[in-house]
């Protein structure tokens, strides 16, 4: 099936040179600009927001069709946090509350990436489980959102388990991301929204209201998961 006009496709966990990825940003910018339909793309550097900046100043100058969020996938203290809609770094290896909060001070977003993995770098499901008690309770930050597709992470949960636990456990928006280090990853798994700007994911991810789909960008979900966003609103 073809996704409806007013959808759109974000991958919001994309590394550049400037950490650990292969490509420079340039290359990124130009690979999705001719070879994918998103709409929206986060450069999310390890403890690094360099690249967010460059991409951002480059899509606005050059005048390509998709926007450009900035993030960081920041150390903290208790694994690996996805931060969107920065406008200023935040430091790294301090504890996750302090992290979220940084972020949420300047009105940014925060995902939890290849979450409950066996990668020593990502956070648990107790971690989880207990800022939602506590954001619950009024005493502490809260996430954002969940990756709940991603390519690299040897996962305990398949998953259709991360997204169960999403929906019907922790309440939170379901976020698909490439976590491409190389080119021929970007876009391959993503996020879908209702709207085309990143305005619209903004208010999507705040809603839960995001759907996470991949593994290519010719393989969207079926008619029920499109209608899935569609009543959510």
């Amino acid at each position: 099936m073809s996704l409806p006009e007013d959808y759109g496709l974000a991958d919001l966990h994309i590394h550049s040179s400037v950490s650990d990825g292969i490509p420079h940003i340039p290359q990124i910018l130009e690979y999705i600009e001719l070879r994918t339909r998103l709409n929206i793309i986060a450069i999310t550097d390890h403890d690094r927001i360099e690249g967010g900046y460059q991409a951002r100043e480059l899509v606005e100058k050059d005048k390509y069709r998709f926007e450009v969020v900035v993030g960081m996938e920041v150390s903290t203290q208790e694994g690996h946090l996805l931060t969107l809609f920065l406008e200023s770094p935040v430091p790294s290896f301090q504890p996750l509350v302090s992290t979220i909060a940084a972020v949420h001070a300047q009105g940014g977003l925060c995902i939890a990436p290849h979450p409950m993995s066996r990668q020593r770098d990502s956070i648990q499901r107790h971690t989880i489980e207990n800022l939602l008690r506590e954001s619950e309770e009024g005493e502490g930050p809260y996430l954002d959102g969940l990756e709940i597709i991603n390519p690299y992470a040897a996962s305990l949960l398949c998953p259709e388990d991360v997204r169960y636990l999403a929906e019907n456990h922790f309440h939170l928006a379901e976020i698909g991301g490439s976590d491409a280090h190389s080119l021929s990853l970007v876009g391959n798994r993503y996020t879908i929204f209702a709207g085309q700007k990143a305005g619209d994911l903004y208010q999507a991810i705040l809603r839960k209201t995001t759907l996470a789909a991949g593994s290519s960008l010719d393989h969207l979900p079926s008619e029920g998961g499109i209608n899935h966003l569609s009543r959510s609103f």
